[in-house]
């Protein structure tokens, strides 16, 4: 295919704010809440959620997403920019925030390779957990974009994810190890095992890594970096990204409930992806 071959984009975006399933007491579906998709061929998309309570087990006071996407110059390079908030997080009186919000901002080159990503503006207002606040310690590699040339021209590269995927892992095991009460002995080391093994990930090229190293504030339960092991409720994972060449998609707060009520809902989750034609 001749380099100088006309390019077009085809956009596979989205973003909710809050939605997901429950098992027990009752089986139903948490209604995907402020769902917005983005046109294949680009455009802009927004839509908002006011007072939203389902079963009094999860609620908002409001929720809103915004997805955009545009070529910036005839040919390339193509912007994407994704925005997922929720406001007045309360999970079972357990999770609660004052504002949630992850923000993806992603532009792919007609060269090729790894997209430019930003997160930056992804944050938590006030997150309480168990009724005592937290302060989820935000990871500076992912949130700092740099100021040398090389990381400025590259946002967060891909070896960046991979790097910080595998030194979570190994910290989360080595933590889920050394748990003497043996909350996360229940499959959750499982999850993680194949982040820290030897061999290269760019067999699976897929990583999982999150935006948050751990808490830095004493909650109830046990913290493993950005897994939250509370007894009673289940758990919480903050700040989950999963990477790809092509693609990333980032969930601020994701719940498996494992009490009374069990099930699973998410909090604040946007993709990002595209191909170009001819690649």
């Amino acid at each position: 295919m001749r380099s100088d071959a006309k390019k077009s984009f085809y956009f596979h975006t989205d973003a909710n704010s809050l939605g997901g399933f429950l098992e027990e007491p009752f089986k139903k579906i948490i209604p995907s809440q402020a769902s917005a998709s983005l046109p294949a061929v680009g455009g802009y998309a927004t839509t908002r959620t006011e007072n939203f309570n389902f079963e009094e087990i999860i609620s908002c006071r409001s929720a809103y997403t915004r997805v955009s996407g545009r070529e910036v110059r005839q040919d390339g390079p193509w912007s994407v920019l994704v925005t997922s908030v929720v406001e007045e997080l309360n999970i079972l009186e357990i999770v609660k925030a004052e504002r949630v919000v992850a923000q993806l901002s992603v532009e792919y080159l007609r060269e090729g390779g790894f997209p430019r990503i930003s997160l930056a503006g992804s944050h938590f207002d006030h997150l309480r957990i168990g009724g005592y606040d937290a302060f989820p310690a935000m990871n500076p590699g992912l949130m700092d974009t740099g100021r040398d040339a090389e990381t400025s021209r590259s946002r967060v590269p891909w070896s960046s994810f991979q790097k910080t995927g595998r030194e979570q892992a190994g910290k989360l095991l080595k933590s889920i190890r050394g748990d003497k009460e043996g909350y996360a002995a229940r499959g959750l080391a499982e999850r993680f095992e194949w982040m820290d093994s030897d061999r290269d990930l760019e067999d699976d090229g897929l990583v999982l890594c999150s935006l948050v190293d751990g808490v830095d504030r004493e909650i109830p339960g046990t913290s493993f970096c950005h897994v939250l092991e509370i007894p009673d409720f289940g758990r919480i994972f903050l700040g989950e990204l999963l990477v790809s060449p092509a693609s990333i998609q980032l969930t601020m707060v994701r719940a498996e409930l494992g009490c009374n009520v069990q099930g699973q809902a998410s909090a604040a989750t946007g993709k990002v992806g595209g191909h170009m034609v001819p690649p």
